[in-house]
């Protein structure tokens, strides 16, 4: 039974993540793995010492787009982001990663722990000084991954590493322990098809794939709207993609490709209705 977006926050701002179930149908889940397998044997033949091969910008990919773009506009999605980060959603970069197997005796091995893009807690996580660590305040993220895994998580195929509300500290993993677990970590598993859902300020880690085969995840990397992106939003493709987008009036999608003309103007409305109301409260007050 799915869960209410309600009951996905209330996990995600407990954990620094939360996990929809089932989020892409099997029949996808195999097409796209049919779909990019052949690449991906190809990358990982041209670099066999690398243990991660990535197709990037997968909405400017002609052979590719057809296969992705549903999965990144699908309103489930967008809804939750919005209800996380407000209706700021800006596309920083989409992209597959296929993982391949490695020898047995690497199984377990921690693929560094680390926070995601855009986030302040390493800036300030070792600074001796700051009185910031006495607060655990929530935050909504400055950017949050979705990632969809395309074989079930385990022991073979390699866990998501997480330490649970490490979003709401400062907690600090020297280089000398990146790659080694971690009391207190929980090791996710998933079955193919799963979404995991993240805060940027949470510590996660991966772990070596082993399994035989290749191990899938695709990205979807959030971020609040205007910050620097790693795709390109000017490719024949993406206009393409937001020319049907103002023909339905979609700005959500707009502002998801870097564009929306009146965001500044949208901005400094909501600020001046909170600065009116703290006015407001004040006066009342006296």
């Amino acid at each position: 039974m799915h869960r209410s977006i309600d009951e996905h926050f209330a996990e995600y701002r407990r954990d620094g993540y939360t996990i929809f179930k089932g989020y892409m149908p099997a029949d996808q889940v195999r097409r796209v793995r049919r779909t990019v397998d052949p690449e991906f044997h190809r990358l990982h033949a041209e670099h066999p010492e690398r243990i991660r091969a990535t197709i990037a910008n997968l909405l400017s990919q002609e052979g590719l787009v057809h296969l992705f773009k549903d999965h990144l506009f699908d309103p489930a999605l967008l809804d939750f982001a919005e209800h996380v980060m407000g209706p700021f959603v800006q596309l920083d970069s989409y992209e597959i990663t296929g993982y391949p197997s490695r020898p047995l005796e690497e199984r377990q091995k921690v693929d560094r722990w680390h926070r995601d893009a855009f986030s302040y807690s390493e800036v300030w996580e070792r600074h001796g000084s700051s009185c910031h660590r006495e607060d655990r305040v929530y935050t909504a993220p400055t950017a949050c991954n979705c990632i969809t895994y395309l074989q079930d998580m385990n022991e073979a195929t390699g866990h998501l590493r997480v330490l649970a509300d490490s979003h709401l500290d400062y907690t600090s993993i020297s280089d000398e322990e990146a790659g080694k677990p971690q009391a207190g970590e929980q090791l996710v598993e998933l079955e193919a098809g799963d979404m995991v859902y993240t805060h940027n300020e949470i510590l996660h880690a991966g772990s070596l794939n082993t399994s035989g085969e290749i191990r899938y995840f695709i990205s979807a990397y959030f971020q609040r709207f205007g910050l620097p992106h790693r795709d390109s939003f000017r490719h024949p493709l993406i206009n393409a993609l937001k020319d049907e987008a103002r023909a339905q009036n979609d700005r959500r999608v707009l502002r998801l490709l870097g564009e929306d003309d009146h965001w500044e103007e949208r901005e400094r409305a909501a600020w001046a209705q909170m600065i009116a109301e703290d006015r407001a409260a004040r006066n009342a007050s006296r």
